[in-house]
């Protein structure tokens, strides 16, 4: 292990329209390696001709992928940042990350936070920022969850906070951006399930968590997926309530989608569980058995007069 060496880790899939970007913005820190779900666009290619160290492996899960990546990729550094492909480390984030690699009294891991450029412009509200992600840490001292998408790290040693920004920016059209979302709404709705049935293994892991990320994490999947009306409700919360009307049409724009990423989660989770008492004969819903649909919406003629 060299000390005070960063190592850039980048998970992808299907990357090609920014890869090289995203490695020569990483490589400006550290060694960039590029763990690869087998994409079909040529983004292995063009990451290693931008100089990433790219290896393939399955994808099964975005926290079972990256936490194989954290066990297998060949690092050397004695910090990683974990950075996604369309997320840029800013100049003064850089200068900070090297100034905490020579504290000797630094912590084990560090929250850095993002701001979305959404439609060409940073959104401030909205809910949407500050976003806190455990991205930098010392190696072995951090792994995420098992959570199918939107998992955290867990950190075995104290935690810091990074002053410094990091970019999201969303340039993808807005038919890639619901293709995505569709994909993150049918895992949502997965955790959903484990949550229901008693197969969350991540519940057990919330002791882990600390101070307010343990309140967000208890409100999100203990007490949001129960709440009716979750679209409305998600409208009202990011446009009015957390004045996503000053970020201007941008504002307005996300706010719709994010509703729209809920009702998505929302009717996914229902189709599952209908799926789901079905199997087990559950005999309530009957109902919904195409001949009885078929007997009950069948017209019946009028009785002839005798």
């Amino acid at each position: 292990m060299n000390p005070g060496k960063i190592d850039i880790f980048v998970p992808t899939l299907n990357e090609a329209s920014h890869i090289a970007e995203t490695v020569e913005n990483a490589r400006k820190v550290g060694e960039v390696f590029i763990l690869d779900s087998f994409s079909t666009d040529g983004t292995q290619e063009l990451a290693r001709k931008a100089g990433a160290h790219v290896v393939e492996h399955k994808f099964e899960s975005y926290s079972l992928q990256k936490n194989w990546g954290l066990d297998n990729l060949p690092f050397t550094g004695e910090w990683i940042f974990i950075l996604d492909a369309d997320e840029r480390i800013t100049p003064q984030l850089a200068e900070e990350l090297e100034r905490v690699v020579r504290d000797p009294e630094a912590a084990s891991g560090y929250f850095v936070n993002r701001v979305v450029i959404f439609m060409g412009r940073p959104i401030w509200h909205g809910g949407l920022y500050p976003s806190w992600n455990l991205r930098f840490f010392k190696r072995g001292a951090c792994r995420y969850e098992d959570r199918s998408v939107h998992e955290h790290m867990v950190c075995n040693g104290p935690t810091g906070y990074l002053r410094n920004l990091m970019l999201h920016i969303r340039r993808e059209s807005i038919y890639d951006f619901l293709q995505k979302h569709v994909r993150y709404a049918d895992m949502e709705s997965d955790e959903w399930i484990k949550l229901k049935t008693g197969q969350d293994k991540a519940a057990r892991a919330k002791n882990l968590f600390r101070d307010i990320l343990r309140y967000r994490l208890w409100l999100r999947r203990d007490v949001w997926p129960i709440l009716p009306l979750k679209p409305l409700i998600r409208f009202i919360y990011m446009y009015f309530f957390r004045l996503g009307v000053l970020d201007g049409r941008a504002g307005w724009h996300m706010a719709c989608l994010m509703a729209s990423y809920e009702y998505m989660i929302t009717l996914l989770y229902k189709e599952k569980m209908l799926r789901l008492r079905e199997s087990a004969g559950d005999t309530t819903q009957r109902r919904s058995d195409p001949q009885n649909l078929a007997a009950r919406a069948e017209p019946r003629l009028p009785e002839q007069p005798t």
